[in-house]
């Protein structure tokens, strides 16, 4: 083996682990967006809940 053939393995290792690294990055950044979403959602429908349960407790305040 020479050094040109250890330099060409070397760089087909570097490129295989760099795209690995880039493809675990992308999988982890979608993870977090999907994963803020789906809490948002959450948050929204709360919101909504507690909102019209206010908005219920304040007709019947007003009724009386």
């Amino acid at each position: 083996m020479t050094l040109e053939d250890d330099k060409q393995a070397y760089l087909k290792a570097q490129k295989q682990r760099n795209l690995f690294i880039g493809l675990g990055l992308a999988a982890f950044v979608i993870l977090v967006f999907f994963v803020s979403m789906a809490r948002m959602a959450q948050g929204l429908r709360h919101d909504a809940a507690a909102r019209q349960a206010f908005h219920a407790a304040a007709s019947v305040s007003q009724s009386k």
